[in-house]
């Protein structure tokens, strides 16, 4: 972890303790509804359908939430609603890992998926913010290791909405 990161991460959890946010030892984490995950992971995303976000917090939230879910069968669709979310650097690199087709057969062949939930956000200064999803990775037939992760994040406004232009985890794995 970065010198950088750790005084973030440290004011990340003196403020998430006074958040609401529960104790990730306390309690089972809440889960999707299976006819909510299925359903949109059969709903296509047509171009153009994402209405424009006017929230940058909920534009965090949307795009965590297409993060933490996806599995080998909706991994492409998943990742075109990130693009759709995104703006800048982080929609050119989006368009780089869609384009590794290896990357996506290997996963296809591997049954692997995710699920999770967005847990919250804490804003900053100049777009910039921590975000914290709950997810569960596994292969199918696996069982899965879920655990709570923190993203760096930043968003800007556009013409079409905020839209992310970082997001990175902030754990050295």
């Amino acid at each position: 972890m970065s010198k950088r990161a750790l005084p973030v991460l440290v004011a990340a959890a003196i403020a998430l303790t006074g958040c609401g946010l529960r104790d990730p030892y306390s309690q089972q984490p809440q889960k999707r509804p299976a006819a909510a995950r299925a359903q949109s992971a059969l709903t296509p995303v047509p171009q153009g359908a994402v209405k424009p976000t006017t929230s940058a917090t909920s534009v965090l939230a949307r795009y965590a939430d297409a993060w933490v879910n996806w599995s080998a069968a909706t991994l492409a669709h998943e990742r075109a609603a990130l693009l759709a979310l995104a703006t800048g650097q982080l929609a050119d690199q989006l368009r780089q890992d869609a384009a590794q087709a290896s990357k996506t057969q290997l996963q296809e062949v591997s049954h692997a998926y995710s699920r999770g939930r967005y847990v919250g956000v804490i804003r900053a200064q100049g777009g910039r913010a921590i975000v914290v999803t709950y997810e569960e990775v596994a292969s199918v037939g696996g069982s899965s290791q879920g655990a709570y992760h923190v993203y760096l994040a930043r968003t800007e406004r556009t013409a079409h909405g905020s839209r992310v232009t970082e997001w990175q985890p902030a754990t050295d794995s």
